[in-house]
């Protein structure tokens, strides 16, 4: 939420994001992942995640388009 917010009042043009992206994950069987928002301006998908795992990893190495990924440092930084 705390995001989205922001986002707002920065004046970015933004969706949430329903597209589901396939990727092999750690398993190596087919899986889907769907990044949190597109940003407009950024041309880019935003993942919100306030901590990082080996599945994260995973799943980001393999996402082709452009993806953005803000983490708890980022997501603390965002001023209301």
């Amino acid at each position: 939420l705390k995001v989205a917010e922001w986002l707002d009042k920065q004046g970015y043009t933004w969706t949430r994001n329903t597209i589901l992206f396939q990727y092999k994950n750690l398993e190596g069987k087919i899986a889907t992942y769907t990044p949190d928002f597109y940003v407009h301006e950024f041309n880019s998908y935003l993942e919100v995640k306030g901590y990082e795992t080996e599945l994260d990893r995973c799943k980001w190495s393999q996402f082709s388009g452009n993806l953005i990924v803000w983490k708890k440092a980022e997501i603390e930084a965002l001023e209301l």
